[in-house]
């Protein structure tokens, strides 16, 4: 479950320091992009970057064996998910903020305070990590006594604060082309490094640092953006007042970064627990991690897909809230979680359906394990997709908090069934846990919307539990979705009414996204 929060490059409403005096702003500052160019830029890069990372993940796998995968999927989900909690969720607040600030014309000293706070907690890492060397080996990778792969992941860190840093700022003054065009470069730039680096004979700390050298040259579309239109914000004549500023934020960003915390713990949660639980020392440990990212290459796309939709679902609901069409609300995300289960489930088939060939002919069949797990893993990931899309009605009602609640309980409970099940089942009793977990997050977000008022249906909880069938075999699972379309008329409406966006470019009314 990545993490996840909505923002909003607007400010908020009856806000007395909204508007101040500032000078005009000239025309080399940041011209937004528009949002319908956005989303198609958006949806573009998506499909492209995943597409490169599914290839990319496929050599890494044939290119290494499966210990050294497992050593790579932990490495890289620290560097990736540890950071955000490192940072205390500040740079985080930027979407939130800097339209705010920019109008107010006090942008430049926002993201001075937020650069200084961001530079002083990356210091604080690399000196735990100078000190501590050895225990940070141990925690990624069950190896206290590999500095060289240890130090490669500070460079990383390193490396992947800065992106993001940038990235986040680029997007929230809406340059959404630079915004993509960034995580474009990094992708394609990882692929060519890394795999080249790997075909050369080259070893683990080598690609780690190719991620690093990706993602710093990634940095130079958004830097060289920031560079030409900085000159142009609008100051402001009035003194910024830092004190205000940090007691507005620092809730916010507190917020963040537990949200942030619980979702990542629980994202990486299972890898740890496979890695530090597993029977017959770190090899074995490390070997299980390799078999299981193997089988995650495929469900972990529906969730990138989802984490996409989401975010592109979400303005509008706050739209749509915030002017009172609460319905409108509702009817939105019903459909969207119809769409999502019915289209991930046959996906998710379709997967299944060809995974055997895949593995034994891209993977070389060394993989058994990982395609073993792939049902169980498509079920829970796309629950956990449901839940991405559930949550955003929790963010508009400002019910935050229950997100947050629900992946607590889910993450105790994984931590808990990992523990008791993976001396007994092995990586199998992992998979189990991790399904068990994602149901009960599921079931909480499930609650917690009905609490804020979502009315839910035999049609919306069936469903729910469509991707399920996917653990009894592709066939039955596309029999169930036939069946679930066929016995609901609710279901062929929203069908019928989905296509309307296709009907749009032809001068129709497209109700359902207008």
């Amino acid at each position: 479950m990545r993490s996840f929060c909505p923002t909003s490059t607007l400010p908020p409403l009856n806000d007395p320091q909204a508007v101040t005096s500032t000078k005009p702003e000239t025309p080399a500052s940041f011209a937004a992009d528009s949002l319908a160019i956005g989303m198609l830029v958006v949806l573009a890069m998506t499909i492209i970057q995943r597409s490169l990372g599914f290839l990319r993940s496929i050599w890494f796998c044939r290119l290494m064996d499966d210990a050294v995968v497992g050593q790579w999927a932990m490495a890289f989900d620290f560097i990736t998910m540890a950071t955000p909690v490192m940072l205390f969720g500040m740079p985080g607040s930027l979407p939130r903020y800097v339209e705010t600030y920019r109008q107010q014309g006090h942008l430049r000293s926002l993201v001075r305070r937020l650069l200084i706070a961001t530079v002083a907690c990356t210091g604080i890492f690399m000196v735990g990590l100078t000190v501590a060397p050895d225990w940070f080996g141990w925690l990624i990778f069950l190896e206290s006594d590999n500095s060289q792969l240890t130090y490669s992941v500070a460079v990383g860190v390193i490396s992947i604060i800065a992106f993001n840093f940038v990235h986040q700022l680029v997007s929230s003054l809406r340059q959404v082309r630079v915004a993509s065009m960034m995580q474009f470069v990094q992708s394609v730039a990882f692929t060519l490094i890394g795999v080249g680096w790997l075909i050369r004979g080259g070893g683990l700390a080598g690609l780690i640092l190719s991620f690093a050298a990706a993602s710093l040259i990634a940095i130079l579309p958004g830097g060289w953006t920031l560079a030409k239109g900085w000159r142009g914000l609008p100051r402001s004549e009035t003194r910024f007042d830092a004190p205000s500023m940090w007691r507005r934020l620092l809730p916010y960003a507190i917020a963040l970064w537990v949200m942030n915390l619980l979702s990542n713990l629980f994202e990486m949660s299972d890898r740890y627990m496979i890695l530090h639980f597993t029977s017959g020392g770190e090899q074995m440990g490390q070997a299980a991690v390799g078999q299981y990212h193997s089988g995650r290459i495929f469900p972990v796309l529906l969730m990138s897909l989802a984490s996409m939709i989401a975010g592109v679902l979400m303005p509008y609901l706050a739209a749509d809230w915030e002017s009172g069409r609460r319905e409108a609300v509702v009817d939105r995300i019903r459909k969207v979680l119809a769409a999502l289960s019915i289209v991930f489930t046959l996906g998710a088939a379709a997967t299944l359906w060809i995974a055997p060939w895949l593995f034994a002919n891209l993977l070389q069949n060394r993989y058994a394990d990982g395609l073993a797990l792939m049902p169980m893993a498509f079920v829970f990931y796309i629950w956990a997709s449901l839940v991405m899309i559930g949550q955003d009605y929790l963010w508009v009602a400002e019910r935050g908090r229950l997100v947050g609640i629900a992946i607590a309980v889910g993450l105790t409970l994984n931590l808990i069934l990992n523990a008791t099940l993976l001396p007994i089942l092995g990586l199998q009793g992992a998979v189990i846990a991790t399904l068990c977990a994602h149901a009960t997050v599921m079931i909480g977000i499930g609650m917690a919307m009905a609490w804020c008022g979502f009315e839910f249906d035999l049609t919306l909880i069936s469903i729910s539990l469509l991707p399920a069938s996917l653990m009894l075999g592709p066939v039955v699972a596309v029999a169930s979705v036939c069946t679930v379309i066929l016995v609901s008329p609710k279901i062929k409406r929203w069908i019928v009414e989905g296509i309307e966006p296709l009907a749009a470019k032809f001068g129709r009314p497209a109700t359902m996204w207008s």
